[in-house]
């Protein structure tokens, strides 16, 4: 893939950037100072496919969709999401003003986590359903971190400082940071744990530890930022097992930031190199123009890039091993999640009125996700049947739900039937045909190809790469 990335500097985006610290929302390029305080709600039943405009860098993966989750004049941020395609937010409430709200979007349910009167951002969700999120109980006073669970909401923390950005894992176990208001420009934070019982201080070295990040098997990971010295220096700290250890990353300056752990124990972070991923002791980079991460436990990653031609933050994608443009808006698209399905969700909008995108998967039949609709993808239904009742928290049954009507039932089973036997569409990344990027959407065709043809891989699909499909025996073109 060409890069386009040029390099903005800490000082170009000052300005401009979100005054929220530390969050997983756009800290971007420049790293936020700790501070101002920042569930689903939507058009209720909207969930419009985008089209993008004719001659937009927009290249969708095969199997999935570009859908709007909200799409009203309420500024909606703070994207987050789980394996069961539930989406959370933070929801401005106009016209009152009275507040932020945090939303779930299930599956074409929304849910109100949070009351009027109160001011909460940054949500997290697990698999099990469990929200987590920063806010006051009031619209007065310092943050604190909540925990919302079967329908009952729990005030975590009760200090007087300043409690920022949960994380949760599926275990119910948190990590956060907390502001001190002390220390070198004041800007001096630690990060804390919950294991479900207590609250454990992780780091306690007097610097601005922001941005945690938490996977399955209780590992953290966070930025380490030091403003006792001009310019300012970071790193990236991993704890777990009861140690904490620095991350090797590039050579100063390049300011590594805003990391994230899956579990597999891989950490990807942003920093002026690129997207940088730690695996298996050693640090690779994935690509020079991308910061803000996010990583699954495939490894496929979600990230955002500045384009300089229009002046915004756009958002990427690296799925089984292909970057897709998913994004290309005259208005910066930002703050995003993605799951294990590869689905993502993301804000974007003009400022003070954004919304909330989703990249998801394709309810076409094809529950094994090989691009193809047979009968290894009949095996889910005898444990997803429901009946026509619509059902709460479908979750991994959701794919199964080809009529979005919130049940799996007979109906969606005639759907399914037709579908027997089909070929999933490929888009312009075709196999079978020449375009300019390097690579093609099918990795067992294009690891197939690349084995003997690497130049496939490394500059353009040309013709010759289309045709090796057939007389490598990679696969079958038309």
């Amino acid at each position: 893939m060409k890069a386009l990335y040029t390099t903005r500097t800490r000082h170009m985006l000052q300005s401009t950037i979100l005054t929220m610290r530390g969050q997983r929302h756009l800290r971007g390029w420049v790293r936020p100072r700790p501070g101002s305080g920042v569930t689903c709600i939507a058009l209720l039943g909207v969930s419009l496919v985008v089209t993008p405009p004719a001659g937009a860098g927009v290249y969708v993966p095969p199997g999935f969709e570009i859908v709007q989750l909200t799409n009203d004049a309420n500024d909606d941020r703070y994207v987050g999401m789980n394996n069961c395609g539930e989406v959370v937010h933070s929801h401005y409430l106009l016209p009152s003003g009275a507040g932020r709200a945090i939303f779930c979007h299930d599956n074409g349910r929304v849910i109100r986590v949070t009351p009027d009167a109160s001011y909460n951002y940054t949500p997290d969700i697990n698999d099990e359903g469990m929200i987590v999120w920063s806010g006051k109980p009031t619209l007065q006073g310092v943050e604190h971190i909540f925990l919302y669970d079967n329908g009952v909401a729990t005030q975590l923390t009760s200090t007087q400082r300043y409690d920022y950005c949960p994380s949760v894992n599926n275990l119910g176990h948190l990590t956060w940071y907390r502001w001190f208001q002390d220390g070198c420009e004041g800007s001096h934070c630690e990060v804390f744990f919950y294991d479900g019982g207590s609250i454990i201080q992780l780091s306690d070295n007097g610097f601005s530890n922001q941005s945690g990040s938490i996977n399955d098997y209780d590992e953290v990971v966070w930025t380490r930022y030091n403003d006792c010295v001009n310019p300012w220096v970071s790193d990236i700290l991993l704890y777990g097992d009861g140690m904490t250890s620095v991350l090797p990353g590039p050579e100063p300056p390049a300011e590594p930031q805003i990391p994230a752990i899956n579990n597999l124990g891989h950490v990807v972070w942003g920093s002026s190199a690129g997207i940088e991923l730690w695996a298996d002791e050693s640090t690779t980079l994935i690509t020079p123009w991308g910061r803000n991460p996010a990583i699954n436990n495939h490894g496929d990653i979600f990230f955002l890039r500045w384009h300089d031609d229009s002046n915004t933050w756009q958002v990427w994608a690296h799925l089984n091993g292909m970057f897709y443009q998913l994004s290309d808006d005259p208005f910066w698209s930002t703050d995003g999640d993605i799951n294990d399905y590869g689905e993502m969700a993301w804000e974007m909008g003009p400022w003070e009125q954004r919304d909330v995108r989703m990249l998801r998967r394709i309810r076409n039949g094809d529950t094994d996700f090989d691009l193809d609709v047979d009968m290894d993808d009949y095996a889910p239904w005898a444990g997803c049947l429901t009946g026509p009742v619509e059902t709460d928290r479908l979750c991994h049954c959701r794919f199964l739900d080809m009529d979005h009507d919130r049940d799996v039932d007979l109906a969606d089973f005639a759907l399914f039937q037709n579908a027997m036997g089909t070929v999933v569409t490929i888009d312009d990344h075709n196999c079978c045909a020449a375009h300019y990027d390097p690579g093609c959407t099918h990795p067992d065709i294009m690891a197939c190809v690349c084995a003997a043809l690497p130049e496939c891989c490394e500059t353009t699909w040309t013709a010759a790469c289309a045709a090796a499909v057939t007389s490598l025996g990679c696969g079958e073109c038309p």
